[in-house]
């Protein structure tokens, strides 16, 4: 009685090769072994299955209908395991997959256009999920492998994900086309004198002053005035400042600031999107904001991401505006 426990890879191949090349003699030379070696493995493989297998015939071996009957699944098992083997492989040309990648509704706005532009043409077949990464653990979802990759400013990362610069630019305070604030200085006290719009994907209590979200070892910067560091600026001036709104999506700021007297501060290039604003440069330091990659070092070393990958860094090559 022949069973998946008794089964001998060896004797699958040999079985092939005689299948293919209906002799004895040919299948040995083709395997490399002796003819004794592979008749030796047909009559092992006989007992194993209570069937002849093959009848010699006067110019070939004719298979019986049992060998027959196994020639086919056989022969697909083999070039499965013989594919597993040789290690993954992408075409994006003919692949259907789905990437998850995490991100901010900013970098879905501007980085993912020309992106899904690019791979429509080269990749008609793949789908993206693009999640936001406000309330998911991008930490655990890398780990998993759920998240092929994350997208956002960063700042210390462990050591096992890849952290692969894409965008930097700097930040200014947008406001609506004739407002105030476009004339005379721009300074601390303009800061105070107009109603901000606040930016925050996390609440109150996830803030630091640098404007930082800790997740398990994943230093996560966010787009905002960063209310903490304004407030000790203007503080230290003598200064305080109104809120006029809270958003939590970037992508929504720059309607809401053009119909109202509300200022706030966003990449420069998502000011340069849109003609009925203006915008002004911080009065005091501030960083750029540093778009990069996330992905994992060893599920990101995957052909299709590592092929994902290349292509967001093609995109952005060929759009430098970003």
């Amino acid at each position: 009685m022949s069973s998946i426990h008794n089964a001998d890879l060896n004797l699958i191949r040999i079985f092939d090769a005689v299948m293919e090349e209906q002799g004895v003699s040919r299948a040995a030379a083709r395997l490399g072994l002796t003819q004794s070696a592979v008749s030796h493995a047909l009559n092992k493989l006989r007992r194993q299955l209570d069937d002849e297998l093959f009848i010699r015939g006067p110019d070939r071996m004719h298979p019986t209908p049992r060998a027959m009957e196994l020639s086919s699944p056989l022969r697909e098992a083999l070039h499965q395991i013989e594919a597993a083997f040789q290690g993954p492989r992408f075409d994006p040309a003919t692949a259907e997959a789905q990437f998850v990648i995490a991100t901010s509704d900013y970098v879905i706005g501007t980085l993912m256009p020309p992106l899904l532009r690019r791979l429509q043409q080269v990749a008609p077949r793949v789908r993206f999920w693009l999640r936001p990464f406000n309330d998911l653990n991008l930490v655990e979802g890398l780990d998993r492998g759920t998240l092929h990759l994350v997208i956002g400013a960063f700042g210390r990362a462990p050591s096992r994900f890849a952290m692969e610069p894409l965008v930097s630019g700097p930040n200014v305070w947008i406001m609506r086309a004739g407002h105030p604030a476009t004339d005379g200085a721009f300074d601390l006290t303009a800061l105070a004198r107009y109603p901000h719009l606040d930016i925050l994907i996390a609440g109150q209590g996830a803030m630091t002053a640098g404007g930082t979200i800790d997740q398990e070892g994943l230093e996560r910067a966010y787009v905002s005035s960063n209310p903490l560091q304004l407030d000790a600026l203007l503080l230290e001036a003598g200064l305080t400042r109104t809120v006029g709104a809270t958003a939590s999506h970037i992508l929504a700021v720059p309607p809401l600031v053009a119909s109202t007297d509300m200022i706030a501060f966003v990449p420069k290039h998502l000011a340069e999107q849109h003609q009925v604003l203006a915008f002004r440069d911080p009065p005091y330091a501030s960083p750029p904001l540093q778009i990069s990659m996330l992905s994992h070092r060893t599920m990101g070393a995957h052909p299709s991401v590592a092929w994902l990958r290349a292509e967001i860094m093609a995109a952005l090559h060929d759009h430098e505006g970003l």
